[in-house]
């Protein structure tokens, strides 16, 4: 459990020149990664941030060393030289803001879930592919909890993954742009993009049809609690739950072969634990409890490795680990929720991307 993350999230070798970064979007998450950058080695520099709030772009601007605030992505590109753009937005304007960003010729990593739907998403790969930029996908639970399970399922602990059950929940998601729909607001996205990532990056394969059913707010008309199924191509079938109506923020991944089941459980990015039980495994033929060793916080633990995988990207000139196309398959089956909702039957998936 201590395995580096180049077997499933590229190389370990720093990136040799210095990078400027411009940040978009300066609220919880942005300070988040502005405290990232100032962690990161010298590669990674900020020196302007972007966002209509302008005491919260001053308040990201002063954690870096002269870093110029402004108040949209148009003043930033317009008055300062980047190489990159961070965007870290609500989600409705993910996708507007990364474009901005790549029709300027910058590297852009955006934050999950890249889009507010495929098509979205389908207009930044296809835009980052013609100004040749490298654009990654900001799944950064790839980098912590996620990567513990991605390596003992590629050691065959399970064997064939036969069947996955998912969920994610939090409190009730009352203000600000996650409580409404024309932001983007709601469970759905904001959570489920997180558990469909790391469900179609433990699976493997191509889901071809998903059923689903959505019960919204009266309130507020967000999603509040949505379940659905996805069927793959090799026959593998992964059952989802998402939630805004529990006590508390958790999330559960149980994953079943027939060689084996491995149960992700937690409380918070930083508090999790792993169980296993494997026929293939001797290490592991009684069910064993792994609490990995987690030093730092999860700015430490998942975003600056996120950072420096991107700034490595752009160096070797090679995709990220976490590509466009990966954001977008997981809005292809988001939306593939929705449609089932509304139709009332399962639907297809378009297995050409």
């Amino acid at each position: 459990m201590t395995q580096s993350h180049s077997s499933a999230l590229g190389t370990s070798r720093e990136a040799p020149h210095s990078l400027r970064v411009g940040l978009v979007g300066c609220g919880y998450q942005g300070n988040a990664l502005a405290t990232a950058l100032g962690q990161a080695t010298t590669t990674l520099h900020l020196v302007a941030c972007a966002d209509p709030d302008q005491d919260a772009a001053a308040r990201v601007a002063a954690l870096a060393q002269d870093a110029r605030p402004f108040s949209s992505v148009e003043a930033l590109l317009d008055n300062v030289s980047v190489d990159a753009v961070l965007v870290a937005t609500p989600h409705h304007v993910l996708c507007p803001i990364s474009l901005a960003a790549i029709r300027a010729g910058k590297h852009v990593l955006v934050e999950k879930p890249i889009g507010l739907n495929e098509q979205e998403a389908a207009a930044a790969e296809e835009g980052a592919a013609h100004q040749g930029v490298r654009y990654m996908a900001g799944y950064s639970c790839r980098f912590s909890l996620g990567r513990y399970v991605h390596d003992l399922l590629a050691a065959g602990a399970v064997g064939d993954i036969q069947a996955i059950t998912g969920v994610f929940g939090s409190g009730p998601l009352n203000n600000g742009w996650i409580a409404s729909t024309e932001t983007g607001g709601g469970p759905l996205l904001y959570l489920g993009s997180h558990l469909v990532d790391l469900v179609l990056w433990f699976i493997d394969d191509a889901p071809v049809e998903v059923s689903g059913n959505i019960r919204r707010r009266t309130d507020t008309n967000v999603d509040d609690t949505s379940s659905f199924q996805i069927r793959f191509s090799r026959g593998a079938v992964a059952q989802c739950l998402l939630t805004q109506a529990a006590s508390t923020f958790f999330f559960m991944v149980d994953i079943h072969g027939r060689a084996g089941r491995v149960t992700l459980r937690g409380w918070s990015f930083m508090q999790f634990e792993i169980e296993v039980s494997s026929t293939v495994n001797p290490h592991f033929a009684q069910p064993t409890v792994i609490r990995p060793r987690i030093e730092g916080d999860h700015i430490s633990t998942m975003l600056l490795p996120e950072l420096e995988e991107f700034a490595r990207a752009i160096s070797e000139e090679r995709g990220p680990s976490i590509t466009a196309t990966d954001g977008r398959r997981v809005l292809r089956v988001l939306d593939g929720v929705v449609a089932s909702d509304r139709h009332g039957a399962p639907v297809g998936i378009d297995r050409t991307v």
